[in-house]
């Protein structure tokens, strides 16, 4: 990824990798670079509200579910909804015949390796969040970029987020200081 991190960035990623490792694998994922940006200092405005416990086990608990179906985005689901598709009885016979979390594609086995590396939805993350970077004119790549990207690819995770309010908008305005939480400070 082209462009220069800074110490907190490196921070995000560097936890990202530990979080990856305590699981087994070297191989980032999107999961590991949300956990790492919610105990990041740097971060955590964006996020508001979500360093709670409750806040952040609903938003696991609704990616692990939207995982369960496919990985389909909210407005995936809801196309197949329009068409008449049932979600969850295509979900419960795939798994029937299949079993459980079958449709889930980022289940891959744990291995160690020693090289780090990034799942595909980690480095479009990662590529979206260099995107927010350029567009906002900034020189280093921050935590905070990594939140943007976060949000701006479409996936689990954006849609988890965006249901309780946090959208590159709010993170924009947090960013510029015209947010909730830099009213707080």
């Amino acid at each position: 990824m082209p462009g220069k991190l800074t110490s907190s960035a490196g921070a995000v990623i560097a936890n990202a990798l530990e979080r990856a490792r305590a699981e087994g694998t070297s191989r980032i994922a999107e999961e590991h670079l949300f956990a790492a940006l919610l105990a990041n200092p740097d971060s955590r405005p964006l996020v508001g509200r979500l360093g709670g416990p409750g806040e952040a086990e609903a938003v696991w608990a609704e990616v692990r579910g939207a995982r369960r179906r496919g990985g389909l985005t909210a407005s995936e689901q809801e196309a197949l909804a329009d068409l008449g598709i049932d979600l969850d009885e295509v979900v419960a016979r795939v798994e029937a015949q299949l079993g459980e979390g079958a449709l889930d594609g980022t289940r891959t086995s744990a291995r160690r390796g020693r090289r780090a590396s990034l799942s595909p939805e980690a480095v479009a993350a990662l590529n979206a969040a260099q995107r927010q970077k350029a567009a906002r004119s900034d020189r280093g790549l921050t935590a905070q970029h990594l939140v943007l990207g976060m949000l701006a690819q479409p996936g689990p995770f954006a849609d988890a987020l965006r249901a309780r309010g946090v959208t590159v908008a709010s993170a924009l305005e947090a960013m510029d200081g015209d947010g909730p939480e830099a009213a707080a400070r």
